[in-house]
């Protein structure tokens, strides 16, 4: 019951947290919201972090803000991750591809040495 409640006041505005006690509070019923799909420590240095971002004049916000902000830094990540995956991919197919040609280059001009060599010979 309490969740559903918090559910319902999480789209509107509510004090943000004044002290450690109250970030803890704060910040729990936040995570339990969301749903914890990181360690909480994470979640709670993800949380601080966007405190941190808010303007001088805020004081009040809703709790889907933060939900909608951790879950947006989760998919950043995810998207991150996938990012530098493809790049190295990318970066071992263009090294292998050029191995090859070198291979082939090289080939190629043994081919030509042997041929002129019998020319001559």
């Amino acid at each position: 019951m309490v969740k559903y409640l918090n559910l319902l006041l999480s789209f509107f505005p509510r004090p943000l947290p004044l002290g450690k006690s109250d970030f803890y509070t704060w910040s729990d019923r936040i995570i339990d919201l969301s749903g914890e799909f990181a360690d909480r420590d994470s979640m709670r240095f993800a949380l601080a972090s966007n405190l941190l971002h808010l303007g001088p004049q805020v004081a009040y916000k809703p709790d889907q803000y933060f939900i909608k902000s951790m879950k947006k830094a989760a998919a950043n990540q995810v998207a991150s991750y996938v990012f530098q995956e493809i790049k190295l991919n990318q970066q071992k197919a263009a090294e292998e591809a050029a191995a090859k040609q070198k291979l082939e280059d090289n080939l190629s001009l043994e081919s030509t040495n042997v041929q002129e060599q019998q020319q001559k010979g």
